[in-house]
């Protein structure tokens, strides 16, 4: 049964919260979908990136004629109403942030509301302490994917304290939002990012032993495994802080040494080498991408 909703609140105004508070409005139409970032050229950048896809989308015929997106831009939680259907945040992989995102998250709410994360590789039960008991239920994750707007999948993530009501919610949503819903129980990097950080993270270690090159071991990868983009290329996309700080989070939780990082991975880090949003990774690109 289709999950109806009035309102929805997305905070993060990034690549991936763009996308999100997008894929929403648009499978939503009867919602206001409220996108809340404190970086006004960020809250910018997604209100340009937003109005380019909703052009293109209105020429493919993905919305329907006279469908208008109900998307509000906030700089702060000040003057947002409350009793949210939905609250997702979207911000950068820090426990602590989003652990106070989610206090926040509880005076928005009413007692049925989802509460969720779309975290990579951090603790859903740890966020969900951070609301009252009546309401961790209706806590789990909703990992999306980069792109939003074209990866298929939705990572739902369930705590030992998610409602069977709250999941079976979750699930109708990602149908409505045209994503396959995969669910998983709460654990450091779930599926997706366990398995794929390990293989980004051995790639670096094969370039750092000189194995071959990074073309050469992409170009392998991607012919060998048909995956559409080599270990290194996307993390360069992913954007090599990150990679290190979920490999650092798999590493912290498991103490087991197949999640080290790879020093190379370390040093360009600290040499501020992070990939496409610096322009320079394992490869280098125009500044402007």
């Amino acid at each position: 049964m289709e999950f109806k909703m009035k309102k929805v609140l997305v905070v993060g105004a990034g690549t991936m919260g763009a996308g999100i508070a997008y894929l929403f409005a648009r499978s939503f139409p009867e919602a206001q979908v409220f996108l809340v970032d404190i970086k006004p050229d960020q809250l910018q950048k997604a209100r340009e990136s937003q109005e380019s896809w909703e052009k293109k989308d209105r020429q493919r015929g993905n919305l329907a004629e006279g469908q208008k997106l109900n998307l509000i831009y906030e700089g702060s939680f000040t003057n947002l109403p409350k009793d949210f259907d939905l609250l997702l945040e979207a911000v950068s992989e820090d426990l602590e942030l989003k652990k106070k995102i989610f206090r926040t998250f509880d005076e928005l709410s009413h007692d049925t509301s989802l509460i969720t994360s779309n975290t990579s590789s951090l603790s859903l039960t740890l966020m969900a302490r951070e609301v009252p008991p009546q309401k961790r239920g209706n806590v789990l994750g909703l990992h999306f994917f980069n792109p939003p707007l074209v990866m298929p999948l939705l990572e739902i993530v369930q705590t030992l304290l998610t409602s069977s009501e709250a999941l079976e919610r979750a699930k109708s949503i990602a149908v409505t939002l045209k994503k396959t819903p995969v669910v998983v129980k709460d654990s450091p990097g779930f599926i997706t990012t366990r398995l794929g950080m390990v293989m980004l993270n051995e790639a670096v270690f094969a370039l750092q032993e000189g194995i071959a090159s990074a073309e050469e071991i992409d170009q392998a990868m991607k012919l060998g495994f048909n995956h559409p983009m080599g270990p290194l290329e996307l993390a360069d996309l992913i954007g090599l802080d990150v990679v290190f700080a979920i490999t650092q989070t798999l590493y912290e939780n498991f103490q087991d040494s197949k999640y080290r990082a790879a020093p190379l991975l370390r040093k360009l880090v600290e040499a501020g080498h992070l990939g496409r949003k610096t322009g320079r990774g394992f490869y280098t690109y125009p500044r402007s991408t």
